[in-house]
Parts: C-alpha cells; structure tokens; sequence
C-alpha cells in the first residue's frame, strides 16, 4: 500500500504543505519548492524588509530530467534581513561599487596551519618540537593564545590562555610512543568556550623558532637576507605581523639549522684535514692550535688539484687578506693565479685572527712548500700591509713582488680630498701618478714624477719617499708582470668549456692576437737580419724575435706579442702561436683544470675518526667589538659614485628641484 504524507515547509511566519509519497524523490520536493507561489516569496521580502531577491545556484542536479532547467541546491537557503548567505548579493553589490566594493581576502601561505591539530591519534614523527611548532601555528592560524600546563621531552599539555579567566575547555595532551619515538594526540578538546575568536596580525604565539621554520629554505638560497625583508615577507605571504627582534633571532636559528653550531664547527677540521689529504691527493692542509688547550690559532689548506694545475696558469700570485663575518671573526687569507684566459684560480687559503706579520709568515711558509717544488719564479702581487711586505722579505727573498696600482692610487687620493683641494687638483695629481707607473722607459718616468712632485708638493713628496719605484713603475720592475698592474681578478671558466674551444689560444688572448695583428696590417716592415726588423708605425721601433723584445717595451711587461712584434713576425712568415707563451694557450688551460678537486664525504663521520671526540679544538677567544656592527662597507675617497641625474631633462649635473630647462 503507497504511504502518503503530508509534508509542511515553515519559514518565519509562512507554511507550505504538500504531500509526499513513497515514490517522491528529492527532485521532486525542490521543483514542489522552486515553483511555489510567488505571493509567498513577495511575503517573505515584505516581512524581512528587503527591495531585491538573489538566487544562488550552488550545483547542478545530476537528474536527467532537469537538463537545460532551473535547478536549486539540495539545501534550503534562507535569506535574512541583515544578514545575507547568498554570496551573489556581495558579487553584485561589488560589481556597481567600484573602489568602495568589499575587498576580497588574499590567499595566504598560512592558511592550512589550521589543518594542523585535528584528532585524536595525530602523529608527529618529528617528536615533542614538531609537535609545539605545529600546535603554535595552529593557534596562529584559528585565532587563539595557549599556555603550557606540561612540557618536556615525553609529554606536551597545553590549555586555551583563557581557562583561568572564562573557565575555555580547549585543551590537547600528546605524549611520546617509545616504540617509534613520534608524538602522538592522546586527548583533545578541540572546542573553544571562551569569547568570539579572530585571527590577529599580531599574536604571542609567533614566535622565534616559528619564523625559523619559515624562512630555513630561504636562507639557504639567500644567506644574506636581512632581518627587515623577513618582516615584509610575513606581513605578504602569511598575513602576519613580527617585530624586529623575532625576524632577527629567527634568522640565526634558521642559519644554526643549515650550518651548525659555529662553536662545535671548529672541532671537525682535524677530520676535515685529514679527509681532505686522503681524498685529495698531494693537498697540503694544516691545522695550528695553542698548544696545551687545543685552542684554534690557524688553517691552511690548498687542494692537490689546484697545486697540479697551478703549473700550467700564468706565474702570478695574487696575495689578499678579507675579513670573516662569522661569530668568531678573524680573516682569510688567500693566493689566486691566473689561468691562460684571463680568469680566477684558486691556489691556497688560509684562515687567522688578524693581518700579522706572524700570521702572514705563517700563510706564506707554507705557500713557499708548494711553490718551491714547482721549480720556477713567481711574481706576487699584494697591498703594502706591513706584516705582508716583511714576512714577504723573509720568505721570498729576491722574488718579484708588485704594488696593487688600484690601492696606490687610492693611498694617494685621500691625501687629495675634493673638499680640500678640489676635483680638478685631484685628477691631476692622480693623472701624473698613473703616467708614472705606467711609464715604459726611465726617461717618461723621469719627467712625469718631476712634475708630478711640483704639482702634489709635499704630500707627495712624503708618499713617494716611502714607495720603492720598483715595486710599482714599469720602467723599473724586475720580473714579469704579464700586463698586470693590479691585484684584481676575472671570473674563471670550468675545464669542460675548454674542451669547446678550438682555437690554439684561449678566446680573450686570441682576440687580443687578433686585434694586434689588425693594427699593424698598414705598416711597413723592413728586414735587418733574419731575427731582427724595423716597423715603421707612427714611429720607427725595432723588434728582435730572437730574444723576444720590442724598443716599445710592451711585449716584455705584457709578456704577449705588441702589435709591432705581431707586424714582423707576419712580415718573417713565421707562425704567430709560436711566439706566444705557453700559459695562454689552450692545451694549458685544459691541464690546469685537468686535475679535479674530489669532494669529501661525511657520511663516515665520527666512526673512527680522530677528530670526532667532543671537545678536541676550542674555539678562538674573540672580543665584540664596541657598536653596532656596519652593515655596509665604508667606501675610501676616490670610489665611483652615481651621478647626479635630473629625472626631469635627463641632464646628469642636477636633479629636478633645481632644473631650469626649458620642456
């Protein structure tokens, strides 16, 4: 028998009934709904005070029979006056509002946070920590303060801020598995009973080790980020606002996650060295601590591959010191040659506390075991520290040993300021200094330091008499500089480049060939004999091939083929490449990259090795320095400033407050 009922649909003070039967569906209640009186739904505008209606349509029915109809959702909506559950009204009201619409809210990087304590049986395999830091973000993102009523290692208990004062239930108590070792949910209360919650900008539970855990990745592709751009990015991608102390802290927890602790650092160099000895062969690497406590004093390390290689690159060395910015301060010492290109090689590295002779006799001792055997004289390059320019004396002594041009010429701007003695005073000065250095015979730097000393009068009178023409001037240097007057370097190219190469030289020295040998192609030569020529440039020179020397000089201070020498030896018939050095060819290149540096393996750390007991090198004792630490470099007189450029007229001498032209 078919069952029958009467089915009565209420709202507010309105009644539909109509009846149903066993073999009504869902379908059917809706169309019964949808197609009611539309005097009722006017009633229901009257009632609640509202001029419009809004339909929303939420999905539609899957049924057969109402394709290409209207079809309401399986949930009855229900419209109030002051309140609105039918997101189309705020679509359309929107839609005419224009700058004064309701903003839409931002998905934020947080909001699964709120996913993170769910139930009963949650586990956490990082243990108590992941637990506490993902209940803190929980927190963060629902809106609400916790405290700790338990917490150590086995078992975390932790109740709303708001027990004592509104009597909140919430409350989680998770405890340690000792089978796994996970944190595990044991009880939760998940409901709040206190007063309304929204998510703040601001919260107590944003805390240090929170920002830690966001930012970890980020300073591992960014170590350099600074604590103010931490704050913006909380405030873009997670909605949330930190305080300075928060996003600095956090940033050296984050880098104590992605290094170490820099205290215990020091303990793995004895295994550090001797890894590197036994995965690199022929590396020298030295470790120097105070004898009796096992402080570290010193390091020192140059890989095999490197000393193999160095043979083949150019005979120049590079001698630097700059300061470490690491917790325990100190500085790093550094040699770098230059490969047949041009380019940057690594040879030794050195870190101590400071630039003394003590520690630089130190650096260089060990420099002098690798250099000696290779059997041929370096030129060095380096500033005038003190300490560098005596232990240089002792250890290398009658070795070639060039000022950096670069840091003479800055020793002698400061003594120039613009403020003092004016712009046009200062190029001067710092003109005639530079025809000096760079002067090619005895006779050019002859009368550029005469009028170089009536010009600067007595200050370079002082700054000259304590600089030995020999370490700096070309007319005077002994040994080969290869065309460098500065310790500075080029970025360098990897072995696997070289191997696409497929001219005799390297590319920056073969277009270097390339232009000499373009300069030269209107000159006339003319044969003394088989090795020695006459070039008729704008003046007469004289290149010998024999012994490799043109009366310009330049192919003996560049060490490289002058225009002239290029000139004759086209002029002879001869091969160019065999009057080039073998440094800058790219057979050379290719061996001094062709024995690599191995990489050394921790993964056997601390079974065995001597250098893993707790406690073998201390760290150096350091003093912080009164201040705040600088942030930025403080530039000398003389460095390279932007011009001042009027984004009116594009003018460079002004800016637009001050512009008079014309537009």
């Amino acid at each position: 028998m078919e069952v029958c009922v009467i089915a009565k649909c209420t709202y507010k003070s309105e009644t539909i009934m109509f009846s149903v039967s066993s073999e009504s569906s869902m379908v059917d209640i809706l169309k019964t709904l949808s197609l009611s009186d539309l005097d009722l739904m006017m009633t229901f505008l009257l009632i609640s005070n509202e001029k419009t209606v809004d339909i929303l349509v939420k999905d539609l029915c899957g049924s057969s029979e109402y394709s290409g109809d209207f079809c309401v959702n399986k949930e009855l909506i229900a419209c109030e006056k002051g309140e609105s559950s039918c997101s189309s009204t705020v679509e359309d009201r929107n839609e005419f509002l224009g700058r004064s619409k309701r903003a839409s809210a931002k998905p934020l990087l947080s909001n699964e946070w709120e996913t993170y304590i769910h139930h009963v049986g949650q586990k956490f395999d990082g243990g108590a920590e992941e637990f506490r830091l993902k209940l803190c973000k929980y927190a963060l993102e629902v809106g609400f303060n916790f405290l700790y009523a338990g917490n150590d290692k086995k078992r975390v208990v932790a109740v709303c801020s708001n027990k004592k004062l509104e009597g909140c239930s919430w409350r989680v108590y998770a405890s340690r598995c000792e089978a796994t070792g996970s944190f595990v949910i044991r009880t939760l209360n998940n409901v709040h009973t206190c007063a309304g919650r929204i998510r703040e900008s601001k919260s107590k539970m944003m805390r240090s080790r929170v920002v830690s855990s966001l930012i970890v990745d980020r300073i591992c592709a960014k170590p350099e980020l600074k604590p103010v751009e931490i704050i913006h990015e909380f405030k873009d991608y997670y909605g949330i606002d930190i305080s300075y102390y928060h996003a600095w802290f956090g940033k050296e927890l984050a880098k104590l996650d992605v290094h170490g602790d820099e205290s215990k650092s020091f303990n793995e160099l004895m295994w550090y060295a001797d890894a590197v000895k036994e995965t690199n062969t022929g590396s020298l690497c030295t470790l120097d601590c105070e004898a009796g406590i096992n402080r570290f004093r010193r390091f020192f390390v140059s890989f095999g591959g490197c000393i193999a290689g160095f043979q083949y690159c150019i005979p120049l060395l590079f001698i630097d010191a700059t300061f470490l910015k690491s917790k325990y301060k100190g500085q790093l010492l550094c040699a770098s040659g230059k490969n047949g290109n041009q380019g940057f090689y690594p040879l030794a590295f050195g870190v101590v506390d400071s630039e003394t002779e003590e520690n630089w006799t130190w650096f260089l001792q060990h420099l002098a075991s690798i250099l000696l055997l290779m059997g041929r004289v370096v030129t060095f390059f380096s500033d005038r520290n003190q300490g560098l320019l005596n232990a240089m004396g002792f250890v290398f002594p009658g070795w070639p040993h060039s000022y950096c041009y670069y840091h003479l010429k800055q020793n002698l701007i400061t003594k120039y300021p613009k403020s003092g003695y004016g712009k046009l005073l200062q190029d001067r000065v710092i003109n005639l200094f530079s025809r000096c250095a760079y002067a090619v015979t005895e006779e050019e730097f002859k009368v550029a330091m005469e009028e170089l000393v009536i010009v600067g009068s007595s200050k370079v009178k002082a700054f000259i008499s304590d600089l030995s023409r020999d370490h700096y001037a070309n007319a005077f240097f002994i040994g080969m500089r290869y065309g460098e007057m500065a310790n500075s370097l080029a970025e360098s190219f990897n072995n696997w480049v070289a191997e696409k190469w497929t001219t005799v030289l390297c590319p920056e020295m073969e277009t270097r060939l390339c232009e000499n040998a373009e300069a030269g192609r209107t000159w006339a030569v003319r044969r003394s004999n088989c090795t020695v020529f006459e070039v008729f440039a704008d003046y007469s020179v004289m290149v010998g091939l024999e012994q490799r020397i043109c009366s310009c000089r330049l192919w003996k201070i560049d060490g490289f083929p002058c225009t002239h020498a290029v000139a004759a030896i086209l002029a002879k018939r001869d091969s160019v490449y065999d009057y080039v050095e073998c440094y800058y060819k790219t057979d050379f290149f290719r061996k001094a990259y062709g024995s690599p540096i191995f990489p050394i393996p921790d993964i056997g750390k601390g079974l065995g090795s001597n250098g893993s007991a707790a406690g073998v090198v201390l760290p150096p004792i350091t003093k912080r320095p009164a201040g705040r630490p600088p942030t930025k470099r403080i530039k000398v007189f003389g460095e390279f400033k932007r011009p001042l450029k009027c984004s009116r007229c594009s003018v460079v001498g002004h800016n637009r407050k001050t512009c008079k032209a014309i537009i």
